[in-house]
């Protein structure tokens, strides 16, 4: 994410022209990171927009959402465009599944850090 934790500031005529654009080029697992990058359009007041231009086929939407990536392609236009209400919902739905799968292996590697001190606990020191 370029410009983290660094405010860009506006020269007079980018302001007047509309500000600065945002493009996301793919989704990221969590949807706070797409957020992030959105909120770089408007700091501090600043006008700004944001435009997410993604395939079908990114990594994401294979990973955690492919059979609805799959069938939704059904439903794109000639040109490969699908409508923004089921593309939001792909994209919750993809994002939603990431999160819950990266959750779950947080969860597991703090349940092996605990048998595994449990276990080195019984050891003791050496002397």
């Amino acid at each position: 994410m370029a410009g983290r934790g660094i405010d860009i500031r506006l020269v007079p005529n980018v302001a007047a022209r509309g500000g600065l654009l945002v493009i996301l080029t793919e989704f990221h697992e969590a949807a706070h990171i797409d957020r992030q990058l959105f909120g770089r359009t408007s700091r501090r007041g600043d006008p700004g927009s944001y435009e997410a231009i993604v395939a079908l086929d990114d990594e994401l939407f294979t990973r955690f959402a492919g059979r609805l990536a799959g069938a939704l392609s059904a439903f794109a236009t000639p040109k490969g465009v699908v409508s923004r209400p089921l593309g939001a919902a792909l994209r919750r739905l993809a994002q939603g599944s990431a999160e819950g799968h990266n959750s779950r292996i947080r969860k597991q590697t703090v349940r092996h850090d605990k048998t595994l001190y449990k276990a080195l606990a019984f050891i003791g020191r050496r002397e």
